[in-house]
C-alpha cells in the first residue's frame, strides 16, 4: 500500500469516526460529547447553555458543509476517477453513500425526526444510480 493510500484511509478512518459521535451525540444522554465541539466551535463569541440549547446556525453550516462535500466528492469521481477505473468510482460512491444513509437516517429516527430518512431517500438514490457503471447501466 503506497504512502497516500495509508494517508487517505487513516484521514478517512477518523473522520468516519468523528461523524458517528456527531450523529450517536444527537441522543440527549450523550449531549456532553458535542457540547465540547460546540464551546470550541463558538469560541470566543459565545458559550453554550448547559442544558445544551444546540444552535441550530452552526448546525445547518455543518450539515451544508457536509452535503457540499458529498456532491464535490461525486462530481471529482464522475471527473477524474470513472475515467481511469469506473468500478473504483461506484465502490467509492457506494461506500460513502451508505455510509452517510445509514448514519443520519439511524440518527434522524432516534432524536424523533423519521421522516427524515424519507427526504435522505432522494439523495441516497441520485447518489447510487449516477454511480452506476456503463455495463449495469446498459444491462439493465
Amino acid at each position: 500500500m503506497t504512502q497516500q493510500q495509508n494517508a487517505m484511509r487513516r484521514a478517512g478512518s477518523a473522520i468516519f469516526i468523528i461523524g458517528i459521535f456527531f450523529a450517536i451525540a444527537a441522543l440527549p444522554a450523550l449531549h456532553s460529547i458535542i457540547k465540547v465541539f460546540l464551546q470550541i466551535a463558538y469560541w470566543p463569541f459565545h458559550t453554550v447553555p448547559a442544558d445544551l440549547i444546540v444552535p441550530i446556525p452552526l448546525l445547518v453550516a455543518i450539515s451544508g458543509g457536509l452535503t457540499v462535500g458529498l456532491g464535490g466528492m461525486l462530481w471529482s469521481l464522475g471527473t477524474y476517477v470513472v475515467p481511469i477505473s469506473p468500478v473504483a468510482a461506484t465502490k467509492v460512491a457506494q461506500i460513502a453513500a451508505w455510509s452517510w444513509f445509514c448514519t443520519d437516517s439511524t440518527a434522524s429516527i432516534l432524536v424523533g425526526a423519521p421522516f427524515n430518512v424519507v427526504l435522505n431517500l432522494s439523495f441516497l438514490t441520485l447518489m447510487l444510480l449516477s454511480s452506476r457503471t456503463r455495463l449495469e447501466v446498459e444491462a439493465a
